[in-house]
C-alpha cells in the first residue's frame, strides 16, 4: 500500500481546494438551490476543470480518474452549485464521440452543463438504444450520436460519473462533519462544550471514520478500475452505496449537533444535508446498489468501465507482501496435516508447540524481527499478508501476537541481559508469553490498576490479580502492568515487567467464555521478581504502553475473522438448500452478503491504512482506532446478520458453513472488547480526528 499523493495531484487537489472556496460561496449555493449558478460553471470551464479528462488532442488534460476524483471532491467541500461530476464524464463522452454535434456542445460548454439525471438547467444525456441524445434545459432533445459502440461508451462514461459523484459526495459529508465538530466546540451546556457529551462526540466520531473509508474504498475501486481487477465493477457499486449511506446519516448527525439552530436557513449545514441528499439519492434508492454489487460478484453481471489512468497510488499489498503470503501459503499446503487442520481454531485451543516451532524456524512467527533477533525484516505489509493466509487456513495467531507484543516491549525497553535470556527462546518457537493488563476492578481502564510491585532490594514484591490473561496455561513469561507509587497520579505510578510464569505464588484459573474459548484469570501471591525483569523506567510504565498500543490499536488483528464469516457465508449460500435453488440465487440474500462484502472491503482498507502509517511514520492517534472500531463493529454486527439469515439452520450447525456462521456471531462480540472497547476508540478519534474536547 501507498497513499501518498504524488506532486502533480497534490498541487491539483490544493489548486482545486483554493478555487472552490473562493469562488464557491455559501451565498452562491443559498441562492443557486437545486439550479446551477452559471458564473461559477463558467470559471470552472475557464481554469480547466470541466475538461480534464478529455484527451490531449481534444483540447483537454488527459488526468487520471483519481485526479479528477480529488477536483470533485474539493467542490463537493464547498456544496458547489455545478454538476461538475456529471459534466467532467459527459464532455469526455462528447470528445469520444467527435460527432459534428457533439463537436458543437463542446463549442457551447461555457453555457452548457451537462447531466446523466435530470437537473434544472442542464443539458440530459441518455441512451436511447444505440442514439446518445442530449435534452436541453428548454425540452429541445437532439441525437448526438450513433452507432453499435454507443452504448459501451454512455455505460463507462454513467461508472465515471457515478465515481465523481461518489467523491463530491465524499467531500461534503467531510465538511459537514468538520462544521458540526467546530459547533461543538463553541456552544456550551451545563457550562462545558457540547463536545464534551459522548451523545454528540461519539456518533460524529463514527461519521468520519465512516468518511474516511468510503475515500479508502472510491480510491480503492479506482486502482481496481487501473489495474484491470475482476472486482472493480463491483466495487464502485459498493463504493457508492456505502459513501450515499453514511454521508446521508452523517448529514443528519451534523444537522442535530446544532440543535434547533441546524434547521435555520442561516446556518450553512442545512445546505450540506440538502445537497448530500440530492446527491445520494439522485438515482434512486441507494440500496438497490447493493444487488448490483453482489450480480457484479456472483451472478457474472459485467459493466463496461472507464479508463483510469495511473493512480499513483497502491491500494493492495503491494508485490512484495503479496509475494510473501504466497510463500507462507505454500508452506501450509506442505506441513498443514489432517490431524493439524482438525485441530485448527480461532483460539488457543488451536496452538499447536511442534507446528508453531515449524513456523519460527521458516520464519513465518515473527517474520518482521530484526534478523538480529532471528527475523527476516519483512514490511509490516508483509505480516497482514502473512495474516490473511493464517485465517485462510484458520490457524490461530492469538499466541504469537501475545507474545510479540510481549517480546517488542522487552526489545525497545529490556536490558541486554533480559533480551538474550528471552528472544532466542521466542523466536525459535519454544516460548510463548501472554498479556497481563486488565483487572476485574478496572476494565478497559488499565491504568486503573491496584496490582502492586514493591521494591525489596534488588528484586519486586507483585501482589494482585490479573482477568483475561489468555495463553496463560501456555506461556512462559506475563508483561504485566503493576502500580508500583501509590502516590503518584494512575498513569504515573506504574511500571511494566516481563515476569516468568514459573514463578512461586503465580496461579491460574481458567475462564471459558461464549465465543467457545479459553481466557484466564491470574494471581499473584508475593511473587518475588528481580530487578532485571523491569522493562523502562521505575514508574514509567505509560511509555512502554503506549509502545505497546500502537500495536494492538491497528486492528488488523481483530477483524482477521470476518474473512472467515466471508467466506462460511458464501459457502453456504452457494449451495443447495433445495433441489435447484441456492440461497444466493434470491436478490434480497445477495443483497445483504454484497452488503458484508463492502462492509469487509472497507475494514480491510482502514487496518491496511493504519499498518502503511505506522510503517512510513504517517500513523497518528486516530488513525489505529478508526481500523479497530469500524473493523470489530461491523465485523459484529455482520456476523448478527448473517446468523440472522441463515436461521433456523445457523443454529443447529447443519453443515459445517453454518457452524462457523454462528461461531463468528458469538466470536464476534469480544473483537470489540479487547484491546479497548469500541467507546474507548470513539473517545479517542473524536479528540484527535474532530479536535473535540475529550468526552465525558
Amino acid at each position: 500500500m501507498n497513499l501518498d499523493l504524488n506532486e502533480q495531484q497534490t498541487l491539483m487537489a490544493e489548486t482545486a481546494d483554493r478555487f472552490f472556496k473562493a469562488k464557491s460561496t455559501m451565498e452562491a449555493a443559498r441562492e443557486a438551490g437545486p439550479s446551477i449558478a452559471l458564473p461559477l460553471w463558467r470559471e470552472t470551464v475557464d481554469i480547466g476543470f470541466v475538461t480534464m479528462r478529455m484527451a490531449e488532442q481534444a483540447g483537454g488534460s488527459d488526468v487520471g480518474l483519481l485526479d479528477a476524483a480529488l477536483i470533485c471532491e474539493a467542490a463537493g467541500r464547498v456544496v458547489a452549485p455545478i454538476p461538475l461530476a456529471d459534466s467532467m464524464a459527459g464532455y469526455r463522452l462528447l470528445a469520444q464521440i467527435d460527432t459534428d454535434a457533439a463537436r458543437a456542445m463542446l463549442a457551447a460548454i461555457s453555457d452548457t452543463p451537462l447531466a446523466f439525471f435530470p437537473q434544472a438547467g442542464a443539458t440530459l444525456l441518455a441512451l436511447s438504444g444505440t442514439q446518445l441524445t442530449a435534452t436541453g434545459p428548454d425540452g429541445t432533445r437532439k441525437v448526438v450520436g450513433d452507432g453499435h459502440d454507443i452504448p459501451a461508451q454512455f455505460e463507462a462514461a454513467q461508472v465515471e460519473c457515478a465515481i465523481l459523484r461518489t467523491a463530491s459526495l465524499i467531500g461534503a459529508m467531510t465538511q459537514a462533519i468538520t462544521l458540526a465538530s467546530a459547533y461543538a466546540c463553541e456552544r456550551t451546556q451545563f457550562d462545558r462544550p457540547i463536545g464534551t457529551f459522548q451523545g454528540i462526540a461519539f456518533p460524529l466520531a463514527e461519521s468520519i471514520t465512516d468518511a474516511e473509508g468510503a475515500r479508502l474504498l472510491l480510491w480503492h475501486a479506482i486502482c481496481a478500475i487501473a489495474d484491470g481487477k475482476a472486482n472493480a465493477g463491483a466495487l464502485v457499486a459498493m463504493a457508492q452505496w456505502w459513501a450515499a449511506k453514511s454521508a446521508r446519516i452523517a448529514a443528519t448527525r451534523s444537522l442535530r449537533t446544532f440543535g434547533g439552530y441546524g434547521l435555520s436557513l442561516e446556518y450553512d449545514i442545512h445546505l450540506y444535508f440538502q445537497v448530500i441528499n440530492r446527491l445520494a439519492l439522485a438515482g434512486g434508492n441507494p440500496d438497490d446498489l447493493l444487488l448490483v454489487a453482489g450480480n457484479r460478484l456472483w451472478a457474472g453481471e459485467t459493466v463496461t468501465l472507464p479508463t483510469a489512468g495511473d493512480p499513483g497510488i497502491v491500494t493492495g499489498f503491494g508485490a512484495d507482501a503479496e509475494a510473501f503470503g504466497e510463500e507462507v501459503r505454500r508452506f501450509f499446503e506442505k506441513e498443514m496435516t489432517p490431524e493439524l487442520r482438525a485441530k485448527a481454531h480461532h483460539s488457543t485451543e488451536g496452538h499447536d508447540p511442534a507446528f508453531h516451532r515449524k513456523l519460527a524456524a521458516a520464519g513465518f512467527a515473527y517474520p518482521d524481527w530484526p534478523q538480529k533477533w532471528g527475523g527476516r525484516e519483512v514490511s509490516a505489509m508483509a505480516v497482514t499478508a502473512l495474516g490473511r493466509v493464517f485465517e485462510q487456513y484458520r490457524w490461530t495467531r492469538v499466541p504469537i501476537g501475545c507474545t510479540n507484543m510481549g517480546a517488542q516491549m522487552v526489545m525497545k525497553f529490556g536490558s541486554p541481559a533480559l533480551q538474550q535470556e528471552v528472544l532466542p527462546g521466542i523466536a525459535d518457537g519454544s516460548t510463548l508469553s501472554c498479556l497481563g493488563f486488565t483487572e476485574p476492578e478496572s476494565g478497559s481502564d488499565m491504568y486503573a490498576a491496584r496490582t502492586r510491585a514493591a521494591r525489596d532490594g534488588d528484586d519486586w514484591v507483585i501482589t494482585g490479580q490479573k482477568m483475561f490473561t489468555t495463553g496463560a496455561h501456555i506461556s512462559d513469561y506475563v508483561l504485566l502492568i503493576a502500580r508500583t507509587n501509590p502516590d503518584k497520579p494512575k498513569h504515573r505510578g506504574l511500571t511494566i515487567f516481563f515476569v516468568p510464569m514459573h514463578l512461586p505464588g503465580i496461579s491460574i484459573q481458567p475462564v471459558h467464555t461464549l465465543q467457545d474459548e479459553r481466557t484466564n484469570i491470574t494471581f499473584y501471591d508475593q511473587v518475588r521478581v528481580p530487578d532485571r525483569y523491569r522493562l523502562g523506567e521505575i514508574d514509567g510504565g505509560l511509555a512502554v504502553m503506549a509502545a505497546a498500543m500502537e500495536i494492538e490499536h491497528g486492528g488488523e488483528g481483530y477483524h482477521i475473522n470476518h474473512h472467515s464469516l466471508m467466506e462460511a457465508v458464501i459457502a453456504w449460500a452457494d449451495a443447495e438448500d433445495r433441489p435447484g435453488h441456492r440461497p444466493i440465487d434470491d436478490p434480497a440474500t445477495k443483497s445483504a452478503i454484497a452488503r458484508v462484502a463492502t462492509h469487509l472491503e472497507i475494514a480491510d482498507l482502514l487496518c491496511r491504512r493504519a499498518t502503511w502509517a505506522g510503517s512510513v511514520g504517517k500513523r497518528n492517534r486516530a488513525i489505529g482506532p478508526m481500523a479497530k472500531l469500524f473493523a470489530t463493529e461491523i465485523y459484529m454486527h455482520d456476523a448478527a446478520d448473517m446468523v440472522a439469515l441463515a436461521a433456523p439452520d445457523a443454529l443447529h450447525h447443519l453443515t459445517p458453513a453454518l457452524a462457523e456462521i454462528e461461531d463468528r456471531h458469538r466470536q464476534s462480540i469480544s473483537q470489540t472488547i479487547y484491546g479497548g472497547t469500541s467507546e474507548v476508540h470513539r473517545g479517542i478519534i473524536a479528540q484527535f480526528a474532530l479536535n473535540l474536547p475529550r468526552a465525558s
